[in-house]
């Protein structure tokens, strides 16, 4: 498999950690202030995805523009698809594009299911982080 396409799992295996992360130390719901684990998160994802790009540009023997580059962190799926417009004629680009962000969405819907059953058999919170251990 292409290391491209390795990174790619990478993202949607850290996305899945993350999201499971968040439904271990609060399953009511994330708090509305901004986590430690979302700035993980958010730097992890902007990485693995400029990461992607440029092994993408690598395999195709092209440069990011300086437009996706900035695009792509500060809004990733933006900064993608600017990418993959510059590097494909417009149908792939679109169908890229899809795939892409559909396998991201997959990945998150089922990760939050997981996630949800978890929490229902009571695997969620671990009984070390829900400060009610019976001794």
């Amino acid at each position: 498999m292409a290391k491209r396409n390795w990174i790619y799992v990478a993202l949607l295996a850290f996305l899945s950690l993350g999201l499971l992360i968040d439904a271990a130390i609060w399953p009511g719901g994330p708090p509305s202030s901004f986590t430690a684990n979302d700035l993980v998160q958010m730097i992890g994802i902007i990485t693995l995805f400029a990461w992607w790009q440029i092994e993408d540009a690598e395999k195709r023997d092209m440069r990011r523009s300086s437009a996706a580059k900035v695009a792509t962190i500060l809004l990733a799926p933006v900064g993608l698809a600017i990418y993959l417009y510059q590097t494909r004629r417009w149908t792939r680009a679109t169908l890229g594009l899809i795939a892409f962000m559909g396998g991201i969405l997959l990945a998150a819907i089922l990760t939050l299911l997981l996630s949800d059953w978890l929490i229902l058999q009571g695997f969620f919170p671990p009984s070390f982080l829900s400060g009610s251990e019976t001794g």
